[in-house]
């Protein structure tokens, strides 16, 4: 019983990471979820994260040495196609996806949306921390990364124990898979 409970709320968080994926500006509020290409910050070292299926965006013993399982499980929601890696107890979760048609000028137009706002650069990549909630209360953590104009790789990372710093562990997935990209094209 309680293992099937366990699975339970395993799926349902991975659900809800596959749905809050993409943590789009509300477009009711005059901001499309896509922009120009021209637009937003310049980036350097253009790379594809939609070039690669979503659990290979980690390289190989990356999850492991950030205290996550080692395998990622992709899930598929309507608009993305994420990885989710979860603790070894399945209480705190990790979500990789990349988005395309979607540059990062959606959110630096879109800061007023969010409660938790920063800029970023994580490995020469401009970036944004973006969250409608305060991370530290709510165990959560959206960073969004530009790999190139008009792609964005999301990082999602939601902690049972909420005095844990998810955005630290956003922030490092992140880290180590920009690597892993492949040049775009």
């Amino acid at each position: 019983m309680k293992r099937g409970a366990v699975l339970g709320a395993s799926l349902a968080m991975t659900a809800l990471l596959a749905a809050c994926g993409s943590q789009a500006p509300d477009p009711e509020e005059g901001s499309p979820q896509t922009t120009q290409a021209s637009s937003g910050p310049q980036i350097n070292d253009p790379k594809d994260a939609a070039a690669i299926p979503p659990c290979d965006i980690l390289p190989e013993g990356t999850a492991a040495n950030l205290g996550l399982k080692p395998q990622g499980r992709e899930v598929e929601d309507s608009s993305n196609r994420v990885c989710s890696w979860s603790s070894p107890d399945d209480r705190d979760r990790l979500g990789l996806s990349a988005i395309p048609n979607r540059s990062l000028s959606s959110y630096l137009d879109n800061r007023s949306q969010y409660a938790d706002f920063a800029e970023l650069t994580i490995a020469g990549h401009p970036a944004v921390r973006a969250n409608r909630t305060d991370p530290k209360q709510m165990g959560g953590c959206a960073i969004f990364l530009a790999t190139k104009n008009d792609q964005v790789l999301s990082s999602q990372v939601d902690f049972f124990d909420k005095t844990k710093d998810p955005c630290g562990l956003a922030q490092q997935a992140l880290e180590a898979a920009v690597s892993a990209l492949p040049a775009a094209k």
